[in-house]
């Protein structure tokens, strides 16, 4: 399944280049593919596409990088989407199964 992570971390100059030479060596879990990442041009954030069927690769995943808050999204249809997005902001409550 793909998921997209908004990942934020202080705006600090060490920490923002000790975070980018980590994340040159660093060896990702097994089951777990980065397919894309971006990085805001004015640092503070970075938004990572990956791939995984295996909830324990994203925790070690997150896990490796404590410094950093992960929000984690499941991608969904385009149909769907936006109201998934709304649920997990909390903006609004899920339907009732039926």
């Amino acid at each position: 399944m793909h998921y997209i992570a908004i990942a934020q971390y202080p705006k600090d100059a060490r920490l923002m280049g000790d975070l980018a030479g980590r994340r040159k060596t660093y060896r990702y879990p097994a089951g777990f593919t980065n397919v894309q990442a971006y990085l805001d041009v004015h640092g503070g954030r970075s938004v990572v596409h990956f791939e995984t069927d295996d909830a324990a690769a994203i925790l070690q995943y997150t896990a490796a990088w404590p410094e950093v808050v992960f929000d984690i999204f499941p991608v969904v249809p385009s149909e769907t989407g936006w109201g998934a997005y709304l649920v997990r902001k909390g903006e609004i409550t899920p339907p009732a199964p039926r």
